[in-house]
């Protein structure tokens, strides 16, 4: 079965044609690497189960409101976290994240075992600061016999917190799976194949 581990953000974007001295406005969207890969999928007609972590708070409940209507996500198989969602400002852009970075490594082993993953793509995101990239690793690492297919999506640069944490964490992946791969042009690493975005779901049929 194949399996997601990313994050679901809400952006909030400055509306600035509405906006006034008085008052502020800002669309909202839901996005983020696991939005962008169940999307992917569910065109595909490719079966899936999600890793994620949301936070118990109003925008935790927003997300999984969304992903339980919009992909058919069973609410049981959703992780919560008893952290807040975090609020980050990129420019003009408001960014609320739910809680991914609290994926433990006990997470990642229960996943893989109660849903038989064997083919795992991962927001490079969650591979590109720690603790949360230790843990997923970890958790890979000790069912490394189960997993044959690791795919990294390094699409959106833009979203990787510190590359040389991204470049170390795909190696030490690639040193347990055989066949990893990435999609992106942010890195080329030595043993793991480069793979496009549209080329995706041939690896996970």
């Amino acid at each position: 079965m194949n399996g997601i581990i990313g994050e679901i953000i809400t952006t909030l974007d400055y509306a600035g044609e509405v906006s006034n001295e008085k008052d502020t406005y800002f669309r909202a969207y839901i996005g983020g690497t696991a939005i962008e890969e169940m999307d992917y999928f569910v065109d595909n007609n490719v079966p899936f189960y999600l890793l994620t972590k949301l936070g118990k708070d109003m925008q935790g409940e927003t997300h999984l409101d969304f992903i339980t209507s919009e992909y058919g996500l069973e609410e049981d198989d959703i992780l919560t976290s008893s952290a807040p969602s975090a609020l980050s400002m990129e420019g003009t852009l408001l960014i609320k994240s739910t809680a991914p970075s609290f994926i433990k490594k006990e997470d990642v082993i229960r996943f893989i075992d109660d849903k038989n993953i064997d083919k795992i793509v991962i927001s490079s995101l969650l591979l590109s600061f720690d603790p949360v990239r230790k843990e997923i690793i970890e958790g890979i690492e000790k069912r490394k016999d189960k997993i044959k297919r690791v795919v990294i999506d390094a699409e959106d640069s833009t979203s990787i917190i510190m590359i040389e944490d991204l470049f170390e964490g795909i190696k030490r992946i690639s040193s347990s799976i055989k066949e990893c791969y990435i999609s992106g042009d942010i890195l080329n690493i030595e043993g793991v194949k480069r793979v496009s975005s549209d080329m995706i779901k041939e690896l996970f049929i």
